[in-house]
């Protein structure tokens, strides 16, 4: 025990000489770590160790601080602060680390706490004691089928009570390798999987909240094992930001979804030539037929062979506004041919698919919220009763307007982030006048309210874009302004980022592993109202919690 004193302090040392801001509480639980894992005597080897563990209480930032000092330290030279992306042995994509020479530990350090989480020994030797579990719990994962949820929940305390053994406080990368290895074992049981088994996100977002926040309860007020840094305040966050310039909404690098973003080859038997030719024929047509001409099959054809041109244009860098694109490419801006482009770029026919989702789906929702009236809020008490009355015979625009609208105030985001109301016989020209139309895509639904909307348009960057003919209906209407975000580079705005990720992943399924489409760094919190920052994730926790909810309340009331 002398001798790990002994390295405590001499690491202690060399970091504080490097950053002397660290606190030596962030270091204290390595003590707690090494007492329980390590056996070594050796104070050589202990400083290794700790000095191996380093990571897992240092921020990013602090990371990449350690490294760059370590290096000027080494080879007398100065290294200058920048905000640069980390180096190749700090990035997750790397699969080592760089050798990096300290005067008290060998030359080799993990290369983030991710790195290290996933090699750490107690990870790769952990079992999860299924013989603790219930046999009910037991005997679903032997068939294949969903865990009752209070099966789920006990299993997640027993994984975690077993993980605490090992490591005091797991760090989310080590929750993640063992969330992500139960879910491999039993897809069927602990998978985020679609009613269509399609997987949702990386497939154990789910699992890995829960042992997580699981761990973090546990940790509540167990100061010794916490690795966190105090919570900074953000005090003078809105002064702040509010003093910087609004980023593009449009990006160039934005294929989130897509498995045709760019286009590298013409297609057979075209040149740069004969494509800008077939652009000018359709500008003529759509001169002389207007929008209608879009159901010309000869449209069809030439706006299929032009896509990788419409692609060049769209992704370019600065982003085109989308005035320019319109007067390039008019038929792109009806909802048959951005339909078509939608398909092209992501494989998925979103008007069949969305229309069917909605109706059958969106019934599921309903249902949902009207048959546990007493615990929900307010607002969807007063919206649940004014649709009461209006399931007589198949309305299915109503079904679709009240589901999505229903999930938009469980969400606690506002419908004008995402629906703007006007009158029934109002013109374009009427709404651009009227209404403050803002950059980001918005439904205008026209009617007495949002409810009873039979017509609808969409805009985009304060114009309307799009205005759908007499006989389009809700689903129709979504379909367009869904696919705007995609087929634009448009990132999902913050006010109504959930709602649009649910529209994507439940009812257009469209599930990507990694990426986001919402980067915004702050928002307005949902309880308080003021700005706060923004945790960004691959998949929306509401989201996976809403959906983990319906599935639960599906499979209780299907008995």
């Amino acid at each position: 025990m002398e001798s790990l004193h002994v390295a405590m302090e001499d690491v202690q040392a060399a970091v504080k000489g490097i950053l002397p801001e660290l606190e030596t509480e962030q270091l204290k639980p390595l003590v707690e770590h090494l007492k329980g894992n390590v056996g070594v005597e050796n104070s050589a080897d202990l400083q290794h160790v700790l000095l191996k563990d380093i990571h897992a209480c240092l921020t990013p930032v602090q990371c990449r601080r350690f490294l760059q000092l370590q290096q000027r330290d080494s080879t007398g030279e100065q290294v200058p602060q920048t905000r640069s992306p980390p180096p190749p042995s700090m990035s997750h994509g790397g699969d080592k680390c760089e050798p990096v020479s300290l005067p008290i530990c060998p030359p080799a350090l993990p290369a983030s706490p991710l790195h290290f989480g996933m090699g750490s020994s107690w990870i790769r030797a952990f079992q999860v004691p299924w013989e603790r579990m219930p046999q009910s719990l037991r005997e679903a994962v032997a068939t294949g089928r969903r865990p009752q949820p209070a099966d789920r929940r006990l299993m997640v305390r027993v994984t975690v009570d077993a993980m605490m053994k090992r490591c005091p406080n797991p760090t989310r990368a080590a929750c993640a390798e063992i969330a992500k290895a139960i879910v491999a074992q039993h897809p069927h049981s602990f998978g985020d999987l679609t009613e269509e088994g399609e997987k949702l996100g990386s497939g154990f977002h789910s699992l890995l909240t829960q042992i997580k926040t699981r761990v973090e309860h546990v940790n509540r007020n167990n100061v010794v094992n916490r690795i966190r840094r105090p919570r900074r305040s953000n005090a003078g966050l809105d002064v702040e930001r509010s003093g910087r310039q609004a980023r593009c909404l449009r990006t160039k690098v934005d294929s989130y979804g897509c498995i045709n973003w760019q286009p590298k080859e013409l297609p057979d038997g075209e040149t740069v030539e004969s494509l800008e030719s077939r652009r000018r024929t359709m500008a003529a047509i759509f001169h002389s037929l207007g929008s209608s001409g879009a159901a010309e099959r000869e449209v069809d054809e030439h706006m299929r062979l032009t896509y990788v041109c419409q692609r060049q244009m769209i992704n370019g860098c600065p982003p085109p506004p989308i005035g320019e694109v319109q007067e390039q490419w008019p038929f792109l801006f009806t909802k048959r041919c951005l339909s078509a482009h939608f398909h092209m770029l992501t494989g998925i026919d979103i008007d069949g698919r969305l229309s069917e989702a909605l109706l059958f789906k969106g019934r599921r929702i309903v249902n949902f919220f009207e048959s546990q009236k007493a615990r929900w809020s307010r607002d969807i008490q007063c919206l649940l009763r004014e649709i009461q009355g209006g399931f007589q015979g198949t309305n299915q625009n109503l079904t679709a307007i009240a589901a999505i609208l229903l999930v938009m105030k469980h969400f606690k985001e506002k419908e004008d982030s995402l629906f703007l109301s006007a009158d029934v016989a109002a013109t374009k020209a009427d709404i651009e006048e009227q209404l403050t139309l803002p950059d980001t895509p918005r439904l205008i639904m026209l009617g007495n309210s949002l409810l009873t909307a039979t017509r609808w348009m969409v805009s985009i960057e304060g114009k309307v874009a799009y205005v759908l003919d007499s006989q389009s209906d809700f689903a129709a209407a979504l379909t367009v302004l869904f696919s705007s975000f995609y087929v634009f580079n448009i990132e999902y705005q913050e006010a109504a980022c959930t709602t649009l990720e649910l529209i994507q992943r439940f009812f257009s399924r469209i599930n990507p592993e990694y990426g986001i489409k919402c980067t915004a760094k702050v928002g307005v919190s949902r309880k308080s109202g003021t700005i706060v920052q923004r945790k960004a994730a691959a998949v929306n926790p509401h989201v996976t919690t809403f959906l983990q909810r319906l599935m639960e309340f599906e499979w209780r009331t299907s008995k």
